[in-house]
């Protein structure tokens, strides 16, 4: 039988994470999905492509570091099935139907990007807590605060098509053509705001994004990275966000919150080089986002 999901994983010096991830999907979904590794050029010498042989895992390794986004965009280009899983390299399944039900969900919509149920596996093995995706906080005093993902607490206000603003929890579903068409994580530098992207585009579009409620997924929520992560590179995937697919008088906004922070002008300096690519998008974009920011807006509200 055909298969028709693959699971991809982006890491980077996850260690034996990446063991335990692949266990655990191999024993609840079997050899039914695809699983595609990529290894974000680790440092940490841990043998990853024994890991990947041992779990009948295609694995690829990037020859220089290229960043969360652009290992998941790459990910999906790889990939021969019509639908695809993104996961983080530190994750665990605790049912044996998913992936019917998450190909049930994606065939019923394939004009949005879903998350799944997420579980803090730090957390007692027993509890029965689980988040379920986000709201945007557009606008803050500062830097993180902005376009920052929260999740919901006023699970109440997800209605039965399980609609919410963002997704959030390393665990996202969509077909690989409505993920090509909103061009992925196209532009995003490193780490930082993949599920903020991708979210507004597809509101923007005319999709949407969608809960998949009946799917819990464990998450490993760390401390610290195993990677270096700078502010430099977070703002300056903010800034992008915003000169792309914010109108004018919000992204003025935004931007002068984000002045106050010491590496603005080096993040803005980057956004200034990186000028051709910001246009390409921008004059893609203009042609198949329709939507009104507004009205999710509007919606963000609903979930606050």
């Amino acid at each position: 039988m055909k298969k028709e999901l693959t699971v991809i994983i982006p890491f980077l010096n996850e260690g034996i994470e990446v063991a335990n991830t692949l266990q655990s999907i191999r024993k609840t979904a079997g050899d039914s999905v695809e699983i595609l590794l990529i290894n974000d050029n680790s440092t940490d010498g841990f043998d990853y492509e024994t890991v990947a042989l041992q779990y009948n895992a295609q694995y690829h390794q990037n020859e220089e570091r290229k960043g969360v986004a652009a290992s998941r965009d790459l990910g999906v280009s790889m990939i021969n099935t019509p639908y695809f899983l993104l996961l983080d390299g530190h994750m665990r399944f605790y049912q044996n139907d998913w992936v019917k039900e998450i190909l049930k969900a994606v065939k019923s919509d394939e004009r949005a990007i879903y998350c799944c149920k997420c579980k803090d596996i730090s957390k007692e093995e027993d509890s029965q807590e689980t988040l379920s995706g986000a709201y945007f906080s557009f606008f803050g005093n500062n830097f993180s605060q902005i376009l920052q993902p929260k999740w919901i607490t006023q699970t109440s206000s997800i209605e039965l098509d399980r609609k919410i603003p963002c997704i959030l929890g390393a665990s996202y579903v969509a077909s690989v053509k409505y993920w090509q068409y909103l061009l992925g994580l196209s532009g995003l530098r490193l780490y930082g705001s993949d599920e903020a992207y991708i979210s507004l585009k597809a509101w923007l579009e005319g999709g949407s994004c969608k809960l998949i409620d009946n799917v819990v997924i464990g998450h490993l929520f760390r401390k610290e990275f195993p990677y270096k992560v700078t502010s430099i590179e977070t703002i300056y995937n903010k800034l992008l966000i915003s000169e792309i697919l914010i109108p004018s008088e919000y992204k003025l906004k935004i931007f002068s919150t984000f002045k106050k922070e010491d590496v603005f002008d080096e993040a803005y300096k980057l956004l200034i080089d990186n000028r051709e690519e910001i246009i390409r998008l921008k004059q893609y974009y203009k042609i198949i986002l329709t939507g009104n920011i507004e009205q999710l807006f509007l919606f963000n509200e609903s979930f606050v």
